[in-house]
């Protein structure tokens, strides 16, 4: 049989989370042809992986890539560490539908940055259609953001809807549903989603479930209020039918810690009980968010004009001052120094600093700090906190209803993506867990590695021949070394590429070639 591709000599992990193999996998177009002996077969191209591991290619479970592979499509930072499918529109923000409002605002709909979009679609579809125009270098897959869809239709109020409220976002949500998305996402420590009530998500996640789709969760609270938080999530996988994925585990704060083990047991008891939920989780001890996180959340409604006047005036600033300085006593000993700005619209100066050291260096308290840097921003600024224990990292990534997503939205070492000081995950979420947390913490094996980033997160999802190695599934195929793979990326200095990532091919089509992307554009947008 004649081959287009052939990979031969390399150690196979399947992704369904059995023991090696030592087969050559065959290629005929987008899909594997065959896994077996064939080292008599002829291919136009002939990868020898030699000392190399071949396992499917990794699914970004939980991605923020929905703004950024409009303008950069080769999706760099993630096909270097492996990726070739991202699931899109996470934490209840997703990159349509949109309001003639919205589109004007461009990328203040983004929790995550300016990345010079043109915002000139306005469906679900329209959006999906604009990735296909512009090709990718990965699949893609799309939630519909609750978030997205309360201020479609209601402004960033923090109002209670309405019933004609509630059918309208019931419409965009089935709408979005029938025109590719695969489930409902929600934002609830964002507006407008933290001014929803679990009635409003459950109705919404009701009609996702009628066709098929999942619900992932941004808790409402992963620091005091995680436990009530996980139970919501179960709850509305109760009410609704759906199956449930609870967005980057975690127990932030030191005072939280011991609360990782309940939160592992809830999950636990409700999949005892029949309910379908999951999680998936970064191989970091710090999160990364928007600044504006840290106000509560009365000083949010109604965006961001709002949102300057209230730190304008000086009664509203002691307010915000004193929640400010709870947070900071309940967290972990050096919560300022811990906490790292990313990017400051207008003042890049302030990217990878401390708010410690930038208190001090301009007089001020480190509350004030905060809020002088949202008014300087316009309230547009990022954020770094070191708040989970390294203990409770390892002990999540080894549950086994868990999955691994970068909550990152890709970068690159040059151009508009290169900006600022991102959490380096978005480099190197997934050769970290081969690199650290598989070869040198031997927390799993590497076959149960690959699994949380392959097998599983495509059975999660529903994509039935993806993430597996196996004949008549798309050669979604990365290629890494074992002894050699890990991530480069530091929070002083993010935007290196991982290592040990030698090839990656997309739908039969390589896209890192000996280490070096070939900037071609093999990816698929893949509707439900």
């Amino acid at each position: 049989m004649e081959f287009d591709t052939i990979i031969r000599n390399g150690t196979l992990i399947d992704g369904s989370g059995s023991p090696v193999a030592h087969k050559d996998v065959g290629i005929v177009g987008e899909r594997i042809a065959a896994i077996d002996d064939l080292s008599t077969a002829n291919a136009a191209h002939v990868i020898d992986a030699s000392n190399l591991v071949v396992a499917p290619g990794f699914i970004d479970i939980h991605s923020h890539a929905d703004y950024t592979l409009p303008t950069r499509p080769t999706a760099d930072s993630k096909t270097h560490q492996g990726v070739t499918t991202e699931l899109v529109g996470n934490c209840g923000t997703s990159s349509a539908p949109l309001s003639p409002e919205m589109q004007a605002k461009g990328d203040a709909n983004s929790l995550l940055g300016n990345f010079g979009l043109s915002w000139d679609w306005d469906t679900f579809g329209s959006y999906l259609d604009r990735l296909r125009s512009v090709g990718t270098a990965v699949n893609v897959a799309m939630l519909v953001g609750h978030g997205t869809v309360r201020e479609k239709n209601m402004g960033m109020t923090d109002a209670k809807p309405a019933a004609e409220q509630v059918k309208a976002m019931q419409k965009d949500v089935g709408q979005a549903m029938k025109e590719g998305a695969w489930g409902l996402s929600t934002g609830l420590i964002y507006p407008p989603g933290v001014f929803a009530d679990i009635d409003e998500i459950a109705a919404l996640a009701g009609v996702a479930a009628r066709e098929g789709g999942i619900y992932t969760s941004h808790i409402r609270g992963e620091a005091g209020t995680v436990l009530q938080a996980v139970g919501e999530a179960i709850e509305i996988g109760r009410r609704a039918h759906i199956p449930v994925e609870i967005s980057h585990l975690k127990a932030e704060q030191r005072v939280n810690w011991p609360k990782m083990q309940k939160v592992v047991e809830m999950i636990r008891d409700a999949r005892q009980e029949g309910l379908d939920v999951y999680a998936d989780m970064y191989p970091y001890n710090a999160f990364c968010t928007v600044l504006s996180s840290m106000l509560p959340a009365w000083a949010v409604a109604d965006g961001k004009p709002a949102i300057v006047k209230r730190l304008s005036d000086e009664n509203t600033r002691a307010e915000i001052r004193k929640a400010l300085a709870r947070d900071a006593e309940d967290g972990n000993p050096g919560y300022w120094q811990g906490t790292l700005i990313t990017y400051c619209e207008g003042h890049p100066e302030y990217s990878g600093r401390n708010l410690q050291d930038l208190a001090e260096e301009m007089g001020k308290s480190p509350e004030d700090t905060v809020m002088d840097i949202l008014l300087y921003s316009n309230v547009d600024a990022g954020m770094v906190q070191f708040a989970m224990s390294e203990e409770n990292v390892e002990y999540g990534l080894q549950q086994d209803f868990i999955m691994i997503g970068s909550d990152g939205e890709g970068r690159a070492v040059e151009g508009i993506l290169s900006n600022g000081n991102p959490h380096p995950r978005n480099y190197g979420t997934f050769a970290r867990v081969l690199g650290y947390f598989a070869r040198q913490r031997k927390i799993f094996s590497l076959e149960t590695a690959v699994y949380k980033m392959t097998g599983l997160p495509a059975k999660r999802i529903g994509l039935h021949d993806r993430g597996l190695l196996k004949s008549g599934y798309f050669a979604d195929v990365t290629i890494f070394n074992s002894q050699t793979v890990i991530d480069k990326a530091t929070f002083i200095d993010p935007h290196q590429y991982a290592e040990g990532i030698e090839y990656v091919l997309v739908n039969g089509t390589s896209v890192i070639e000996k280490g070096i992307h070939t900037r071609a554009l093999p990816g698929r947008v893949l509707a439900h």
